[in-house]
């Protein structure tokens, strides 16, 4: 099937959207909730998530519920499909295509069960939409090529994370104690990463801190995801003069606070995701990704990538020193690169 029909939906239809992971394909799935909402103004629009990316989505005008699928309580999981059950969807929609999400919007027993007729499980659906004469690139084209072909429009594509006048109000609060007021200047260093071959070296980081510092007044913010701490510790031990604030919070406070910042100095992730859909200007360093397809998304962005023999890698290509946190492809990117780049999105903003 290349199409569907949306006037077999009702005018007040009860929508499941299921997006489980990651926290970069949870942004680019906010893409499509406004318009799915303009088309069925009073549709119920439920989307499901798992916890880490409950804060990317939960204050979005359009969404009206968000359940989160928690993986480790089996009582949780029953109470989840037990409400699944209950809620008797007139559309489900699986933008996962894993073997969980395709299996919730089977579960779900809604009327219409949607997804890609190229997933590997889409004889759980009974909608198999087809989207190549769409030709997506980009891994949001593909999430707004399934929502295409319901029959609902898109203007401009862009990802939309909302924050909560709370979270601003927290996350302005976390910049105040830790000695960054109101109109003072600061770029954030998220030097994490969630495998040691994409790491970038401490050093840099600390180097360019100080240079920032020094070069253009900036304080310094450092942040990191769950389980990267010792990495940003690594980091602040080694700066020698810039004021640094060494910031652990949640998404709703990382995104307010990265809104406010000049620029951003990150690797390939999640966090790039968004600060690039703050409107932050992000300086971006790549090593085992694709920056043609995986860069951040919007202009005013730049990438660090050096492009090799064995580039972008897997596991059949990845070396030994890779797994030793000296991966070459980042091992070459030297701090003037990066301070080249940061001057032209300053100078572009």
């Amino acid at each position: 099937m290349d199409t569907f029909d949306p006037e077999l939906l009702p005018a007040n239809p009860r929508i499941l959207l299921i997006k489980l992971r990651s926290i970069g394909d949870v942004i680019y799935n906010t893409a499509v909730y406004g318009p799915l909402k303009k088309r069925w103004p009073r549709a119920h629009l439920t989307v499901v998530v798992e916890p880490p990316a409950y804060d990317i989505v939960k204050d979005h005008p359009a969404v009206d519920e968000v359940l989160c699928f928690k993986k480790g309580s089996p009582l949780e999981q029953l109470r989840f499909y037990c409400r699944l059950f209950a809620d008797r969807y007139d559309a489900a929609i699986d933008m996962h295509e894993g073997p969980r999400g395709s299996g919730m919007c089977f579960l779900s027993r809604a009327r219409f069960r949607i997804g890609n007729k190229r997933a590997k499980r889409s004889f759980l659906y009974n909608v198999r939409l087809t989207f190549d004469d769409l030709q997506p690139k980009y891994p949001i084209d593909y999430q707004v090529a399934l929502i295409r072909k319901m029959g609902v429009e898109f203007g401009e594509v862009a990802p939309a994370v909302h924050i909560s006048e709370a979270g601003v109000k927290r996350g302005g609060d976390i910049l105040s104690q830790n000695g960054i007021a109101p109109g003072d200047p600061f770029c954030v260093i998220h030097p994490g990463v969630r495998k040691i071959y994409d790491q970038w070296q401490f050093d840099k980081f600390a180097a360019l801190a100080d240079y920032f510092h020094s070069r253009y007044g900036l304080k310094i913010v450092l942040a990191c995801g769950p389980g990267q701490e010792d990495q940003a510790r690594a980091v602040l031990g080694l700066v020698r003069d810039a004021p640094c604030a060494f910031i652990q919070t949640g998404l709703q406070e990382l995104a307010a606070i990265t809104r406010r910042a000049r620029f951003v100095l990150c690797h390939n992730g999640g966090y790039m995701h968004l600060a690039a859909a703050m409107g932050t200007p992000t300086v971006a360093l790549f090593g085992t990704a694709n920056p043609a397809v995986w860069g951040p998304w919007g202009q005013g962005h730049a990438v660090l990538y050096k492009s090799l023999y064995c580039s972008p890698c897997d596991s059949r290509t990845r070396r030994k020193e890779c797994d030793s946190g000296d991966a070459e492809c980042k091992r070459l990117i030297a701090p003037e690169d990066v301070v080249k780049e940061v001057e032209a999105v300053l100078a572009r903003g």
